[in-house]
């Protein structure tokens, strides 16, 4: 009985797997939310889904920051003003499988033309969808959705960057940049593998665009016009 219960609250979420969309400021939603989380991690151990890690295992990026390995670079720009640089330290050692996509897709400049396709002041930003300007899927430096090598990254200072999964579970190009100090409900379902080290002020300006409802896209183009490997890591 337990299992069936559990297998119905994992597919009434599933949808969550394809990216964050509920903003912070719902606070009460968040609650729930965040209240919910250990009953689908333990449905997930029934069913034979990736157990959540240990509480030892676990990394506060402000007590336990990781090692920046590699930098890149994102130029964005929303409509036709002037661009602004998002310079994105990646955690290589932590990291290593989802960074190498991460850096294969900068130094190719693939992320070139895409969009943040989703936008939710003080939640995230969403981006980076090769392939799919609708934000649906994306394509990683190796052809196909990977697994991202851990999730024990915890979700608590702004400026980090994640990737956005898809409903099989895996990732592509996809990512988004944590707006919000407080993002526990992403700690165990989004590995974040890096952090906006300069270029949070422009940030904050994508966070103010207008938007569409109800996928919250941006009514005004937010475009990566070019991307690189920075040489001062």
């Amino acid at each position: 009985m337990f299992k069936i219960f559990s297998l119905l609250l994992l597919i009434s979420t599933v949808s969550s797997f394809s990216g964050p969309k509920v903003p912070t400021k719902h606070a009460k939603q968040y609650d729930r939310r965040n209240a919910i989380q250990t009953t689908i991690s333990s449905a997930m151990l029934v069913l034979g889904g990736n157990p959540a890690p240990s509480a030892a295992a676990y990394l506060d990026p402000n007590t336990d920051p990781p090692v920046v390995t590699k930098r890149v670079y994102l130029d964005v720009q929303i409509g036709d003003k002037e661009p602004g640089r998002l310079t994105i330290g990646l955690f290589g050692e932590l990291m290593p499988k989802t960074v190498d996509n991460f850096e294969q897709l900068c130094s190719t400049n693939s992320y070139a033309g895409t969009t943040f396709y989703r936008v939710l002041s003080d939640f995230t930003i969403q981006g980076g969808a090769i392939g799919d300007p609708t934000g649906k899927t994306g394509k990683s430096a190796f052809g196909s959705s990977f697994e991202p090598d851990n999730y024990r990254l915890m979700h608590t200072k702004k400026g980090l960057v994640s990737m956005v999964r898809s409903l099989s579970g895996g990732v592509d190009s996809r990512f988004f940049i944590n707006c919000n100090d407080d993002a526990g409900w992403a700690d165990d379902k989004y590995a974040a593998f890096g952090i906006v080290e300069d270029g949070m002020d422009y940030v904050k300006k994508i966070e103010k665009v207008s938007v569409s409802p109800p996928k919250n896209s941006p009514k005004t183009p937010v475009t990566i016009i070019g991307c690189g490997v920075l040489n001062n890591a």
